[in-house]
C-alpha cells in the first residue's frame, strides 16, 4: 500500500507545462546550478530526492542549491514573470524551493519532488535542447576546406566524486581474475577493440544513498553505453541484476 505523503504546507502558486517551458526558455535566468539539480533529480533520481543527496551525486556543497533557486526566482521576476512571494509563517522570510518542488520529510531528510509540470516542462526542454544542438551540427556552414567551430554553448553538467584507488584496485582485481577489462553486460572490450585498458566502474548502491565504506565486491564493470543506460530512468529504480538479466537476453535473441 503506497504511503500517503504529508506535503510541506506552502503558498506557491502553481504553473502550468508551458509556462514552465517559457521559462526555462528565457536567456540566463534558470541558473546552471538549478538546472543540474533538476537534470539529476528528474534523470537520475525519479523526481525526488533531498539537498544532501543531490549533492553526493555532484560534488557541490547543498547550500548552493538553495541560493541558486533565489537567483532563479530573482532572475525570473526581474524578466515579467510573476512569482507570489511565498514566506515562512513565523519568520516570514521568503522561501523559494516551494515554487519549483513539493517538499516532505523522510527519515529526518527534507525532500524535494520536483513538480508534475515542471517534470514535464523540463523532460520536453531537454530533448529540445539536444534536438537543436543536433540540428544546429548537421546545418552548419561548412565547405571541404573549413568549419566553424568554437562557439559557446551552455550545457548541464555534473559529476561525481569517486575515491578512486578503490576503484583502481577494483579493476586490477578484474583484470587478474579475467585477463583484461570488459563490460560485465555485454561484455563489449576496449582493449580488444582498442587496444587499450579501459572500463567504467559502476557502484551498486548508488552514492545518493549516502556516505559509506566502499569494497570492491560493490562495483560492477560497465563499458560507456551500458553505465549510461544503468543510469537512466527505466533502470535507475532497478537492481544492477535486472539490467545484467537483461543484456544477457538481449545477446540470447541476437
Amino acid at each position: 500500500m503506497r504511503r500517503e505523503l504529508n506535503y510541506y504546507p506552502t503558498n506557491a502558486q502553481t504553473y502550468t507545462v508551458n509556462e514552465w517551458l517559457a521559462m526555462l526558455q528565457e536567456d540566463n535566468c534558470f541558473t546552471p546550478i538549478l538546472l543540474e539539480a533538476l537534470y539529476v533529480l528528474v534523470f537520475e533520481m525519479n523526481g525526488k530526492g533531498s539537498a544532501k543527496q543531490i549533492s553526493e551525486i555532484t560534488g557541490r556543497p547543498y547550500q548552493a542549491y538553495n541560493k541558486s533557486m533565489a537567483q532563479t526566482v530573482k532572475k525570473l521576476r526581474n524578466n515579467g514573470f510573476t512569482f507570489v512571494e511565498d514566506r515562512r509563517g513565523r519568520s516570514k522570510k521568503e522561501r523559494y524551493w516551494s515554487h519549483f518542488f513539493n517538499g516532505y520529510y523522510e527519515e529526518k531528510l527534507f525532500i524535494w519532488e520536483v513538480k508534475d509540470t515542471l517534470y514535464t516542462a523540463f523532460t520536453k526542454y531537454i530533448k529540445k535542447t539536444e534536438e537543436m544542438e543536433v540540428t544546429s551540427f548537421n546545418s552548419e556552414k561548412t565547405d571541404e576546406n573549413k568549419a566553424v567551430e568554437g562557439m559557446k554553448r551552455q550545457r548541464i553538467h555534473y559529476q561525481i566524486e569517486r575515491n578512486t584507488a578503490i576503484v583502481n584496485s577494483a579493476k586490477r582485481e578484474f583484470i587478474k581474475n579475467n585477463g583484461r577489462l570488459f563490460c560485465e553486460a555485454c561484455h563489449f572490450s576496449f582493449k580488444q577493440s582498442y587496444g587499450i585498458d579501459f572500463i567504467e566502474a559502476h557502484h551498486v548502491l548508488p552514492l545518493y544513498m549516502g556516505e559509506r565504506v566502499t569494497k570492491e565486491i560493490d562495483l560492477i564493470m560497465l563499458c560507456a553505453n551500458c553505465h549510461r543506460a544503468v543510469h537512466s530512468k527505466k533502470w535507475s529504480n532497478k537492481s544492477i541484476n535486472h539490467f545484467l538479466e537483461y543484456m544477457k537476453n538481449q545477446a540470447a535473441n541476437d
